[in-house]
């Protein structure tokens, strides 16, 4: 049996072990975050220990076991500082495709992806590093997914549509064909995008509207409000 290591303790995390083990057929070794973020004490969740990053290098080898890096939305740049640190790590980053998606033969998928049930994602699709396409997402034929994105449940990209990295893109947002979206950008939930948006942006409403700018030290954060 494949042996995963999930950095993350939170329900994004917790979610992942449930696909892993359940429907991937995965054993979950351990939970891991850095040191500073353990609770006091020893720790578990579901029975899996949770362990400090320096112990799980200890413990484990690369050899024997992948690690997924599963940080929620919260940060987007705290998606790609966490991925950065695992992939020069010497551990082997794993991708997570539900055996319920639809994930055409073509498709170029590169690490630390995770593909959640009833996703399709059509010919001639780019996933890149790091990517969350959650349930029921569309990514229609010929679109380029960069690093570090997460795309919410019923999401739909249009063919041929181009996305940069560390965006997050709502639920049942419609990117229409052919347009681009660049880098650090915040999709609002429903939001219909008919034209190319701007960097450090975040869009809302039928059809988009420019809602603020974004401060490029934080990026794109999403809390429980938004």
């Amino acid at each position: 049996m494949a042996r995963l290591i999930i950095f993350g303790a939170g329900p994004f995390a917790q979610l992942v072990c449930r696909y892993a083990t359940s429907d991937l057929g995965l054993q979950v070794q351990a939970f891991t975050v850095d040191e500073p973020y353990l609770p006091a004490g020893p720790s578990a969740i579901d029975g899996i220990p949770l362990l400090g990053w320096h112990a799980v290098c200890e413990r484990y080898a690369p050899a024997d076991s992948k690690v997924f890096v599963a940080v929620g939305y919260r940060s987007m740049l705290a998606r790609e500082r966490v991925y950065h640190t695992i992939k020069h790590s010497g551990y082997t980053l794993a991708n997570l495709l539900h055996p319920a998606a639809w994930i055409a033969r073509d498709v170029v998928i590169h690490d630390n992806v995770i593909v959640m049930p009833g996703a399709v994602i059509e010919p001639g699709v780019t996933l890149g590093a790091n990517n969350v396409i959650w349930s029921n997402a569309t990514a229609c034929h010929d679109s380029a997914i960069g690093d570090h994105n997460f795309i919410a449940a019923n999401a739909t990209l249009g063919g041929n549509v181009t996305i940069g990295a560390r965006n997050f893109i709502g639920f049942s947002a419609v990117l229409m064909q052919g347009r681009r979206v660049g880098d650090d950008t915040l999709i609002g939930a429903q939001t219909l995008i008919d034209r190319d948006t701007q960097d450090l942006c975040a869009y809302v409403g039928t059809p988009a509207r420019l809602l603020r700018t974004l401060d490029p030290a934080t990026g794109v954060t999403i809390s429980d409000q938004c």
